[in-house]
């Protein structure tokens, strides 16, 4: 479980990540017009071709979209101290550090004569290095969260203080259905940056390779993500949120909720871009086989992110008894919980000073009397048992006085 200061900590970068990410859409919608952007981020437009100014060219994609939905979702967790807040604040971490890390590449690399924008060649200087230093910002900061994260995880029940509410895992069928949806992503992305690599080898030409994780010369808008830096990014998080969904970590539905948050916006959009443009099923002639695997992966994600959301986001199962972490029970590399009473174990006991539990009984073979009075010869133990010798005669009235 992650600690209040690193969650408190990591809840306020965060929100900082979140007032940027929504600044540059704000920016769009009042430069652009609501309509220009709609029909940029669903294909019935493209910057510099009949679509936005060049004197506003577009800032954001729908994959700011996404991310403005996952911060939003990750500080809302974190300052209400709700349990998915530790694994959506890693995935917003992650997605903002690798989104403002492409961007500080090209838009200080893009200059009037090396385009690294489609048609970029009258883009507003001041807008351009605006995005440059506000981005360039927050790679540092979006560092000391991936920091402050790891650092901040606690074991539940913490030596000394209160156990609190146990942790939850997935509930029912969501960790192996999620662990599905993911992981057929997850095939896809290896499947996909293979097709790529394939393909830009073959070409002989080495700059498709730099066209492909960087963007240069292919990005769309100035926070655009070149698609093999989204392959960098999205891989990862995929394969990690497969793991921890199928062995239903008690991280699993905030980190699996924050990539579906994060991809499900991206996906619908690019649904409703081919239908819009009629291209929804057809491949073309230049690379059909890119081209079903983008269909493909758009639609495995749309529906393995709906389904991701339902399932995980209903309430989570607490930890059963007798599981680590649990009170009464040791914690490994901690022992057990001060002040919390642990299970009776048989044979923990010590033994009594009088001598071990189950010995022979009295007038059984090897019977030891203890030191004591010493019965009169002859006399005859109460019930027709003869005493043995060393045991002590009754008092109290039973039997014959004693002979003097």
């Amino acid at each position: 479980m992650l600690s209040k200061g690193a969650r408190i900590t990591a809840g306020a970068l965060c929100l900082l990540f979140l007032l940027h990410t929504l600044y540059w859409l704000g920016h769009d919608l009042v430069t652009l017009g609501p309509g220009t952007v709609w029909d940029l981020w669903t294909g019935g437009a493209s910057a510099g071709f009949g679509g936005a100014p060049m004197a506003a060219y577009p800032v954001t994609t729908p994959y700011e979209l996404g991310l403005a939905l996952l911060q939003g979702a990750a500080v809302g967790t974190a300052f209400a101290g709700r349990r998915p807040a530790g694994g959506l604040l890693a995935v917003a971490t992650t997605l903002t550090l690798s989104l403002r890390v492409q961007a500080v590449v090209s838009t200080g690399s893009h200059t009037s004569t090396d385009l690294w924008f489609v048609g970029g060649g009258g883009i507003d200087d001041s807008t351009l290095t605006a995005v440059f230093l506000s981005a360039g910002a927050l790679v540092p900061l979006a560092l000391v969260a991936a920091v402050v994260l790891p650092a901040g995880i606690r074991a539940w029940p913490r030596p000394g203080r209160a156990p609190g509410r146990p942790p939850v895992r997935p509930h029912g069928p969501a960790g192996p259905a999620s662990a599905i949806a993911l992981g057929a992503l997850t095939l896809l992305w290896v499947i996909w940056i293979c097709y790529a690599l394939v393909q830009s080898l073959g070409s002989g030409s080495g700059a498709s390779l730099e066209m492909l994780f960087t963007g240069h010369g292919v990005l769309r808008a100035m926070l655009g993500m070149a698609p093999g830096w989204a392959w960098l990014t999205f891989l990862p998080l995929c394969a990690v949120g497969t793991t921890l969904a199928a062995t239903r970590r008690v991280s699993a539905r905030g980190f699996t909720l924050g990539t579906a948050l994060a991809l499900l916006p991206v996906a619908f959009l690019a649904l409703i871009g081919s239908l819009r443009t009629g291209t929804l099923f057809e491949l073309g002639d230049v690379a059909p086989g890119g081209a079903l695997l983008g269909r493909v992966q758009m639609l495995v994600e749309l529906v393995g992110s709906v389904v991701v959301l339902v399932l995980m986001g209903r309430r989570g199962v607490p930890v059963q008894p007798g599981m680590p972490g649990v009170p009464g029970f040791a914690v490994p590399g901690l022992g057990p919980v001060p002040g919390v009473p642990g299970p009776y174990v048989p044979g923990s006991m010590g033994a009594p000073a009088y001598g071990p539990v189950g010995g022979p009984m009295p007038g059984a073979p090897g019977y030891q009397a203890p030191p004591g009075h010493q019965a009169p010869p002859g006399y005859q133990a109460p019930g027709g048992f003869q005493a043995p010798a060393g045991y002590p005669p009754p008092q109290g009235g039973f039997g014959p006085p004693p002979a003097g």
